[in-house]
């Protein structure tokens, strides 16, 4: 080849006629030859794979993944060897592939990333998947097979290098577990290997796996802490193993978790996930000094959670502590990731305490997201909280909608509670005033008189919704969104 390399890439495929061709189409263009193993389709997977001109071999199923990954490679030319299933592609380019092969390293990590369930949480795992051809390796496991241990026992764990490769799996996403009957199949090939070797460490993490996949989270956290016990410290998967763990603890409310967690602590007092997964676990308990301070030694930086909703947590923690201003900073960092009715709530409270800047900022960071949350309030009959983001955005921006708003902060005078009927009639009257004011600094922005009657009309509004505003009980806990 002229540049001086060439790549295979090899996959086993059974029925993925649904996704088999995003996956082809992440590498076509840099694979030179692609080797796909079919293991007794029956659907149109290998017409998908015909028109991508790939090598197509058959492979009769036994039960092991190691060994159809094995008879996959021996039909591989390519210099470099890439593996990946059906329902994976690349994220992004493979532009470091250069690079990378002219390294002395003979495999290298990638980052695969696969969806928890059907919230916006990930998991990230560092497998081997390219390695250099014609050295001899195997893959090892009937189940979450590796070729990791194969390299490592040849050439040592120096010999693996990290790619800097994303592989995004849909594999876990809930209706592919339904469409494929994953955990059935995979939790029977674990079992047989573990009625073999009971003690076996990287089974028992993929039966833990496995179960937490099908929220048997009490049986999944025994199992991890069983292959604990038995492992060295020095697996690839150890991390994973105790991270899973800790978890598994957590969702199944496990009572006798304090050591574990000690020790994962003791053993990885920096490790972002494991202080999140510790802060978690002291909220529940009601110990949120002790939660916050795992968070901002590193927890807020976990992968195990996405962004806003680790600031929420924050915020939450230090709005039980009455520390306003760090709760006021967090929640707004929420909203900034990905404005929330449950932020915008807390926020919209920590302001009223008088300690913090004005509903502007309020406005600034719920931003274009302001008709969805005022909707998503008044179907769940909090229409104070849709009255204020009413009133915060029109006393930032009058060139909005104007025709909009009225119809959202009519609808929210009309159907709030517990206020009386000239009170709301007085609102009413107000409305009409901030109404007048927008058309004529829609003509004149500068105008001065309708400036300052919209800031006063506004400015009462707020008082009264404030001084109405009733004790919020959410309807879901911000602890449920992590558990």
């Amino acid at each position: 080849m002229e540049k001086g390399w060439s790549l295979t890439v090899c996959l086993i495929v059974k029925n993925e006629e649904h996704c088999l061709g995003d996956c082809l189409d992440s590498i076509k263009d840099w694979a030179d030859q692609i080797v796909v193993v079919d293991t007794g389709s029956t659907d149109n997977t290998l017409e998908v794979a015909r028109q991508y001109h790939v090598q197509i071999e058959y492979f009769t199923w036994e039960n092991d993944f190691a060994k159809a990954r094995n008879y996959s490679l021996q039909f591989a030319v390519g210099d470099w060897i890439l593996i990946l299933d059906a329902d994976e592609r690349i994220e992004g380019s493979l532009a470091t592939l250069p690079d990378l092969v002219t390294k002395d390293y003979e495999g290298y990590y990638v980052t695969i990333k696969s969806p928890l369930g059907a919230g916006a949480v990930e998991a990230e795992d560092h497998v081997v998947r390219l390695f250099r051809n014609g050295r001899g390796y195997k893959f090892n496991g009937a189940i979450h097979e590796q070729i990791a241990g194969s390299i490592k026992e040849g050439k040592g764990q120096a010999a693996i290098g990290f790619s800097g490769i994303i592989v995004r799996h849909r594999g876990y996403e809930p209706e592919e577990i339904l469409r494929k009957q994953k955990t059935v199949r995979n939790s029977q090939i674990i079992q047989s290997r573990l009625a073999e070797c009971q003690d076996d460490t990287f089974m028992l993490y993929s039966l833990g796996t496995e179960l937490i996949q099908q929220e048997q989270y009490g049986e999944a956290c025994d199992l991890l802490k069983k292959a604990l016990q038995h492992m060295t410290g020095k697996e690839g998967y150890f991390r994973e193993v105790i991270v899973l763990a800790l978890m598994a603890s957590l969702k199944s409310a496990y009572a006798d978790n304090e050591d574990l967690f000690a020790k994962a602590l003791a053993m990885m007092p920096t490790d972002n996930d494991l202080l999140f997964l510790a802060g978690l676990r002291q909220a529940l308990m009601g110990n949120c000094t002790f939660a916050a301070e795992m968070l901002v030694k590193g927890g807020i930086n976990t992968v195990l959670a996405p962004p806003q909703l680790l600031f929420a947590i924050a915020g939450e923690l230090f709005y039980i502590q009455k520390n306003w201003q760090e709760a006021y900073r967090y929640f707004k960092l929420s909203l900034k990731a990905a404005p929330s009715l449950y932020s915008a709530v807390r926020m919209i409270e920590v302001i009223s305490q008088g300690e913090t800047k004005s509903f502007t900022e309020l406005a600034d960071a719920i931003g274009g997201d302001f008709v969805r949350l005022v909707q998503e309030a008044i179907r769940q009959d909090d229409y104070y909280a849709a009255a204020i983001f009413c009133l915060a955005v029109i006393d930032k921006d009058s060139s909005k909608n104007i025709s909009q708003w009225k119809s959202l902060y009519q609808s929210a005078i009309k159907q709030a509670g517990n206020i009386p009927a000239v009170i709301k009639d007085y609102l009413g009257i107000l409305c009409q005033q901030i109404e007048i004011c927008n058309v004529v600094l829609g003509g004149d922005k500068n105008c001065r008189i309708a400036q300052n009657y919209r800031a006063k009309a506004v400015n009462r509004s707020l008082r009264i919704w404030l001084t109405m505003w009733p004790e919020h009980v959410l309807s879901k806990s911000i602890w449920e969104c992590c558990l």
